[in-house]
């Protein structure tokens, strides 16, 4: 409300700083270079800061998110690429940038695995609500208002992704 009816910059700035890194991986996830993920970043804040001088926000996490997914969207239109050039089996690992440095190692190699077992053996929307749990930490609640579907389903949803990469890493019967 304080950015609507006052446009208050600290108000901003407190979002900013809460959510801004969540929202750079998702984009990084999502786009293929750094440059693209810097661009789609400040698209992504100017909107927010638009939308948020003019319109009450309910859930600020969801409208974040579809915003940078149709940030996502515009940049595959435009630029005419595919999203199975995201992952590239020739990728340097030191490509991928991370917003927390004393976790880089790790969130490196959690992206990159997710990122391949996800690839065609879970739904978009499967995808979406790991990334978000466990690379972004959003809580169930969020999610689900992200998604549009209650807390229970969500959690469903997300243990059944689970389950699935789980089953691609169990050794085949001998």
């Amino acid at each position: 409300m304080r950015i609507r009816v006052f446009k208050d910059e600290s108000a901003f700035a407190k979002l900013y700083e809460e959510y801004g890194s969540r929202l750079q991986r998702f984009l990084y996830v999502k786009l293929p270079s750094q440059e693209d993920v810097d661009e789609a970043f400040s698209t992504l804040w100017l909107r927010i800061w638009e939308y948020a001088t003019t319109t009450p926000i309910e859930h600020f996490s969801g409208l974040a998110h579809t915003i940078a997914k149709g940030i996502v969207a515009q940049f595959y239109y435009s630029k005419e690429r595919s999203k199975e050039d995201r992952v590239n089996e020739d990728e340097s690992i030191e490509d991928i940038a991370v917003i927390d440095p004393t976790s880089k190692v790790h969130a490196k190699i959690d992206i990159k695995f997710l990122l391949k077992s996800m690839k065609g053996k879970l739904s978009e929307e499967e995808q979406e609500a790991v990334i978000l749990r466990y690379l972004e930490g959003y809580p169930i609640g969020e999610i689900a208002a992200y998604l549009g579907k209650s807390k229970n389903a969500t959690s469903v949803l997300i243990t059944r992704a689970i389950k699935k990469i789980g089953n691609l890493l169990q050794p085949p019967p001998s």
